[in-house]
């Protein structure tokens, strides 16, 4: 059973996965245009689109849509702000992930495209999650099987963004890559969002619950990155 916003929600997935095969297809260190502004134009979309959706049928008698996209693009931008402190350990102190291409800060901080792609992704995760318990799912299978897509996931945008960041600056020889994607990332994503029933324990708000994802991922991500780089 469809709803209004997937439509919406089912392209954005499309031009988002497009957006990162052709930085990772084209011979971007050739063009004018550096690969973090190649974001931007399926960034817009997704914020006007999305943006469009929630204030149109905010009001709409019945209609929980609109609900939903909202509750999963609050809850994507604060997991993703709760996040940053880590990124910017491993960007920053550990340089263990080097940024390639600055946008309007420079190189002072993670890119602001980097920033709002992040905060799509999980929106788009958790909103997957969402759709799978109003089909009737368990809710410990449906985070069991968005856990997967947002380990797959992460090993697809990781991987074809290679224009974007270089892992593993520091050749740090004994952690193992799935296309060159340290493993801890992907193990990271499937526990993160295997827990989705814990964010949203007692039914917590949305931006609560982002701020739990946010916590849980930059503990497990770090907790992980030592366990790899210390066997």
């Amino acid at each position: 059973m469809f709803i209004k916003t997937d439509k919406a929600v089912l392209t954005v997935v499309f031009t988002t996965f497009l957006t990162f095969l052709l930085l990772f297809l084209l011979p971007i260190r050739d063009l004018e245009i550096g690969a973090i502004w190649w974001l931007y134009p399926n960034l817009l979309l997704a914020i006007g689109w999305f943006g469009y959706l929630i204030q149109f049928n905010r009001n709409t008698t019945g209609d929980e849509s609109s609900q939903l996209l909202l509750h999963s693009v609050l809850f994507g931008f604060s997991a993703t702000v709760t996040y940053l402190p880590m990124d910017w350990l491993f960007s920053r102190k550990l340089q263990f992930i080097v940024y390639r291409s600055p946008d309007f800060l420079g190189n002072v901080t993670t890119p602001i495209a980097l920033i709002i792609s992040w905060g799509l992704f999980a929106t788009l995760v958790v909103y997957c999650y969402h759709r799978l318990q109003m089909l009737s799912l368990h809710h410990f299978v449906a985070s069991g099987i968005t856990g997967l897509i947002a380990a797959i996931g992460s090993i697809v945008i990781y991987g074809l963004g290679k224009e974007l960041w270089e892992w593993n600056a520091l050749r740090v020889e004994n952690i193992p890559n799935i296309a060159s994607v340290p493993i801890f990332i992907p193990i990271t994503f499937l526990l993160t969002f295997t827990l989705c029933p814990y964010y949203f324990h007692r039914q917590q708000h949305a931006l609560i619950a982002g701020i739990r994802c946010g916590l849980f991922m930059g503990i497990v991500m770090f907790l992980s990155f030592l366990i790899f780089w210390r066997l």
